[in-house]
C-alpha cells in the first residue's frame, strides 16, 4: 500500500491491485484538516487511478453540517468527475454517525455512485473485488 496522507487523525493509503484510496480517520479533526484530507485525495485521485474508496469512519469525531455540506456538494461530485465509480464504509453506531452516514448516502445515490455500509473493512474489500 502507498501512504498517501498520515496524520495523527487520519491514515490514507492506496492499494494498486484494487484501484482504491482506504482512508481510516483516527479521532477528531478541525474544519480545515478535513477538508484538506479530502482535497488531497482528490488531488491524488486526479493524478491516479482510483476507481473505488473506503471509508472507516468509527473513530472520526462528528463533522460539523458546514463541512458535510461541502463534502456533499463538492467532493463527491468532483470524485466522480475524477474517475470514481463505487464507495464503501464503515461507521459504527451511534446517531450523529447515522445521521451522518444516511445525509452522505443521499447524496451518493443523486450522484450514481454505487455506495454502500459494511460491518467490517474486510467485507468492503470483498465487494470491492467483484468489480475486478
Amino acid at each position: 500500500m502507498k501512504t498517501i496522507k498520515e496524520t495523527d487523525y487520519v491514515n490514507v493509503t492506496y492499494d494498486e491491485d484494487l484501484k482504491l484510496i482506504n482512508i481510516v480517520w483516527l479521532g477528531n479533526c478541525e474544519s480545515e484538516e478535513y477538508r484538506d484530507t479530502w482535497e488531497v485525495i482528490l488531488d491524488w485521485g486526479r493524478k491516479n487511478t482510483a476507481y473505488n474508496l473506503f471509508s472507516d469512519i468509527q473513530k472520526q469525531k462528528i463533522i460539523s453540517p458546514i463541512d458535510r455540506k461541502w463534502f456533499e456538494e463538492e467532493i463527491i461530485p468532483e470524485g466522480v468527475k475524477a474517475g470514481l465509480k463505487r464507495a464503501g464504509i464503515v461507521f459504527g453506531g451511534g446517531i450523529f454517525k447515522r445521521y451522518y452516514f444516511n445525509n452522505i448516502m443521499s447524496k451518493m445515490m443523486k450522484s450514481e455512485l454505487p455506495f454502500k455500509a459494511f460491518a467490517t473493512r474486510d467485507e468492503a474489500i470483498e465487494w470491492f473485488k467483484t468489480f475486478q
